[in-house]
């Protein structure tokens, strides 16, 4: 058994006049395997809820987005804790290869979720997955008791079944493509249609990465590639804040090394049977519509207590490209459930 060690960096209460609430700004380490993670915990304490925010990627980091409109809005209504997986974000240490697994992920959650209930006693959480932080809260919540330390499920735009997903990508893809060629025949459009109409194996690293360079030339992320407001981050906050450039390069090396194509956890979402919420834009061609039915269905939770929230402007972003559609969604099934 692998023991468990919190460091704790910088722990304070910000108590604040503003709507007669209680705010926590809290930033602590959570030390496993090698790996030094940063939670920061910002937001309403009075409230007796956490939202436990799983990033994308893998690799990509929660710091970033704690600077978003949206994301701080909820703070006014419930406490969020950010958290930079490991190799990931601000994430400290010199993680072996080997630990790239999903089984490793799933434990560092669970050392979060232990690290939170310690410092914050008899708080509810709720754990709010995007993109692969919803794979990972699927493969958090089918372990064995795991969710039985959860009140509720947010999962949005999942890449919880890849095996199947990514070639339904790679048709979006495709359809993209010849709708550009109809517009204006290129040679650029014309070698990403005539690649995917391949059928490439998208268990294959190389491929993954060719469609990836692809699909961030499309609309696949945020519907029309639609003007949203992204909040602020100066200098002074690279510098001087729990946002870094590091953030924004430290997972490059691994997504390079932590194969999760042939993912697929459809099957053991049937264990999941706490309240859940799945939330997708219908525009998505990262993780596209058929997902989000696919992720719905295989949800064990009861029909009465899981909901289906399709964002009908959105693709991928939905926090940034429909909030306040977003947030009316996380509130009104949090307050459902808490």
């Amino acid at each position: 058994m692998r023991r468990l060690s919190f460091i704790i960096l910088i722990g304070f209460m910000v108590v604040s006049c503003k709507k007669e609430a209680t705010f926590v700004e809290d930033h602590f380490f959570v030390a496993n395997d090698g790996s030094s993670m940063p939670v920061y915990v910002r937001g309403n304490l009075d409230s007796d809820v956490i939202i436990l925010f799983l990033h994308g990627g893998p690799g990509g980091n929660a710091s970033q987005a704690s600077f978003l409109p949206a994301f701080q809005d909820l703070e006014n209504s419930y406490a969020l804790a950010y958290w930079d997986q490991r190799a990931s974000g601000l994430s400290q240490g010199n993680p072996d290869e080997s630990t790239f697994t999903v089984e490793q992920f799933v434990e560092d959650t669970d050392y979060v979720i232990q690290a939170l209930n310690k410092k914050f006693p008899n708080k509810k959480i709720f754990m709010f997955g995007h993109s692969w932080g919803g794979a990972l809260g699927s493969a958090y919540l089918s372990t064995g008791n795991y969710q039985e330390k959860i009140q509720g499920f947010i999962c949005m735009n999942s890449g919880h079944n890849l095996e199947e997903g990514l070639p339904l990508s790679v048709d979006w893809v495709e359809s993209y493509a010849n709708e550009q060629l109809a517009l204006d025949p290129n040679d650029y459009w014309t070698e990403v249609s005539t690649w995917c109409a391949t059928n490439p194996d998208m268990t294959v690293a190389d491929n993954y990465f060719k469609y990836v360079s692809y699909l961030r030339e499309t609309d696949a992320y945020r519907h029309e590639n639609q003007e949203v407001n992204t909040g602020e981050i100066g200098a002074g906050d690279i510098l001087n804040s729990r946002m870094s450039l590091a953030a924004l390069i430290n997972g490059q090396y691994l997504g390079q090394h932590f194969n999760i194509l042939k993912l697929n956890l459809s099957d053991d979402m049937e264990n999941i049977t706490i309240p859940s919420l799945v939330l997708w834009g219908i525009n998505d061609g990262v993780n596209v519509l058929e997902m989000g039915h696919d992720a719905y269905n295989s949800l064990g939770t009861d029909l009465a207590q899981k909901e289906l929230v399709l964002l009908n402007n959105s693709a991928h972003e939905g926090y940034l490209e429909e909030p306040e559609h977003f947030l009316s969604s996380i509130r009104s099934f949090v307050e459902d459930y808490k």
